[in-house]
């Protein structure tokens, strides 16, 4: 569940919702799966992708990492006087990281509950996303060019280009090999992560873009925008693939299946955009709709 932009407080105890596969042509309804209860109210919420973990931080200044789904405590670090800005786990859930509005960015060891790094960014940060392997990790303060940071040894390993309105959305693809950017500009850019060069660009958005991922296969990239179009873009070329038809709000999250068939899109109100609309469930390939939960 990504917390921001939406700053609502959630009520502890806190429900988990999972959904159960049927059938290709559908979906079950959401289903509760466990209640972890919260010592205070939650403000921000994460789930690891690979590992049984959460990480909250909540109304009284604390962050905390649990096991998933008993909600045993593991680690508790204190954010007290931080305005939390970004809030991201690794994929692995090895790493927790935060950044607040005054640039500082923390990275803990979610294991050893030690500091790993820490960054101090020219001003608040804007974008904080890990590769699925935990090996690298994008960073950049809010309009700044994004810097690729190697996790063994916090040392920037590429920056990628400086588009005028910095990155708004970025993802790695899942072999590492790749990440993309949704761009101030409106433009999709797809870069090596070695080295920072430009494989791939695409504008066929018109206002800019607010999620971006990669499919499983690594080969292509789903992206939302605010003008509420999914455009599905071959990340080799930039070419434009699929363009769904407009949609009733804009796109603020997006999550592609490990399998590769369903994808996963999250909406916001387009009148007030730091409120959640509704979530829904497409076939990637056929773009039928599986399943949509108000």
């Amino acid at each position: 569940l990504p917390a921001a932009p939406m700053r609502r407080s959630l009520v502890a105890p806190l429900a988990l919702m999972v959904a159960g596969c049927g059938p290709p042509a559908r979906l079950a309804l959401p289903g509760e799966t466990a209640v972890v209860r919260t010592p205070s109210p939650v403000t921000w919420l994460i789930v690891a992708k690979t590992r049984p973990l959460i990480a909250t931080i909540s109304q009284d200044q604390k962050l905390r990492v649990a096991s998933f789904p008993d909600g045993v405590e593991q680690q508790s670090f204190d954010l007290t006087g931080r305005a939390i800005d970004v809030f991201a786990f690794a994929p692995t859930g090895a790493m927790v990281l935060v950044g607040d509005h005054s640039g500082r960015v923390s990275i803990w060891d979610t294991g050893t509950g030690t500091m790993r790094f820490k960054f101090t960014l020219p001003r608040y940060p804007g974008i904080a996303v890990f590769s699925r392997d935990g090996a690298t990790l994008a960073l950049a303060a809010q309009g700044d060019p994004v810097q690729l940071i190697d996790m063994a040894n916090g040392r920037t390993t590429a920056t990628l280009g400086a588009p005028a309105g910095g990155t708004l959305a970025l993802a790695f693809s899942r072999d590492g090999q790749r990440v993309a950017t949704g761009d101030g500009d409106t433009a999709i850019r797809v870069y090596d992560t070695n080295t920072g060069k430009l494989l791939a660009e695409n504008r066929e958005f018109l206002m800019v873009p607010l999620a971006i991922e990669f499919m499983a296969d690594s080969a292509s990239v789903v992206a939302g925008s605010g003008d509420k179009y999914l455009l599905f873009v071959d990340a080799a070329t930039g070419k434009t693939l699929r363009k769904l038809g407009r949609t009733a709000q804009p796109v603020s999250g997006l999550e592609p299946s490990p399998a590769g068939a369903p994808l996963a899109t999250v909406f916001m109100k387009s009148e007030d955009m730091t409120q959640p609309d509704h979530a829904a469930v497409r076939d990637a390939k056929s773009l039928e709709p599986l399943a949509d939960w108000l």
